[in-house]
């Protein structure tokens, strides 16, 4: 009998409804809006391919990692419209330049955020920029596969289990032809509480007509590497969102929207899955070694888990600033490179009362008590923010105080 992960362990990465050939197998979401698969037993021949194919029931046999090296990166044409240092970007052009297909995730016109595959430059903007929600795999490891077999290079950037997916799938590594970039990963929240979130939002923030035309929702600052999530309107600016109406992202860094399997994740550790890791470099010079560009801020870790840099070096440095870097320096400040979050009180109930439309944003900020207090020194501090994001020179303020420290 079939008996696929349970949702204590299902990452929702969907090998296993790819790899049927029957396609007895959906990707439904449950209850919170996480994807799960479902079986219909009408087409199920009962192979077992899905089980082998599955990364949480059959993980994944990886490479020997003993000779892992860390680099400092900064794209010289994407950092500013980046969230970090464009290390993404950086590998995506070098990848499109040899005629070869990049997947990644990107937010649609519907705001929905799903994975493609591009082909161009001129589409490299729909893949940058943070998402944090599920992205939906959609069936790009059976697009990736066909690119392959064409033998076209192909970039495939996602969460580890995403890209662990993608390998099991795949059934080989495809080296020198695939590259891999497994994001460092705080937790994936439900699709389901972003799409009831938004709607909260509209409610709460929209004027008038505008309650219909919600055209645009980031979640950083790209010019200033801030995490200031910001909502926009037909025909009007971008509005940065504090307080309750930051609801979403004070949730997501407290862990109350994760799925599941993201509390014993498999992956938060230095046994990484991708060809490189990719994150954020915090702290970068402050901790042994100094920073030759001496910034703190729009600065990329790659991980190079696979001795794959040698060989791309020289073409990369065309893109960006590269600066080989202790490998312990990027493991400090990045948890999720030594254990998983643990799993909060408040997830089962957070999750339930943000899909609660009778529970306003107000109230659920009141619930779980994180709202400032809004003395003199709130509003100081609120202001000085809102012109530093305004002036976009977050950057600038981040490295005068890298300076000083």
């Amino acid at each position: 009998m079939i008996q696929l992960a349970d949702k204590f362990h299902c990452t929702g990465c969907s090998a296993c409804a790819q790899t049927c050939a029957h396609q007895a197998i959906v990707m439904t979401p449950d209850q919170e809006g996480f994807l799960q698969p479902v079986i219909n037993v009408d087409k199920c021949v009962e192979c077992g391919l899905c089980m082998k194919k599955c990364p949480a029931l059959s993980p994944l046999v990886k490479e020997s990692l003993s000779h892992q090296k860390s680099y400092a990166v900064i794209s010289y044409s994407d950092r500013n419209i980046s969230s970090s240092g464009g290390a993404f970007s950086v590998f995506a052009r070098y990848v499109l330049s040899q005629g070869g297909v990049v997947y990644g995730a990107t937010m649609d016109d519907s705001l929905k955020v799903r994975h493609i595959g591009i082909f161009s430059l001129d589409d490299l903007s729909k893949l940058r920029g943070s998402k944090y929600v599920q992205s939906e795999i959609g069936d790009t490891y059976v697009d990736a596969k066909n690119q392959l077999k064409q033998g076209k290079m192909v970039l495939y950037t996602g969460t580890p289990c995403q890209i662990a997916g993608l390998y099991k799938f795949l059934g080989k590594s495809y080296q020198n032809q695939l590259i891999t970039l497994d994001l460092v990963c705080h937790g994936v929240p439900s699709p389901l509480v972003f799409e009831t979130y938004l709607r909260k939002l509209k409610k709460s923030t929209a004027h008038g007509a505008e309650k219909e035309n919600m055209c645009g929702f980031r979640f950083r600052k790209l010019d200033s590497w801030s995490i200031v999530p910001a909502v926009k309107f037909a025909e009007s600016k971008w509005r940065i969102l504090t307080d309750e109406k930051n609801a979403y992202m004070v949730a997501f860094f407290k862990g109350w929207t994760y799925r599941e399997c993201c509390f014993n994740c498999q992956y938060s550790n230095m046994s990484r899955v991708g060809t490189f890791t990719i994150a954020d470099f915090w702290g970068i010079g402050k901790h042994g070694v100094l920073f030759a560009k001496g910034v703190a801020s729009g600065v990329s870790l790659v991980i190079d888990n696979t001795n794959s840099m040698a060989a791309m070096r020289q073409a990369l440095s065309e893109l960006a600033y590269i600066e080989e870097r202790p490998l312990e320096e990027g493991v400090h400040e990045n948890h999720n490179l030594k254990a998983p979050v643990a799993r909060p009180e408040q997830r089962a109930s957070a999750i339930k009362d943000l899909l609660d439309e009778q529970m306003s944003l107000a109230d659920f900020a009141r619930k779980y008590k994180f709202l400032p207090k809004k003395n003199a020194k709130y509003y100081l501090k609120k202001w000085t923010k809102d012109i530093i994001y305004a002036l976009g020179i977050y950057n600038v303020y981040k490295s005068i105080s890298y300076k000083i420290q």
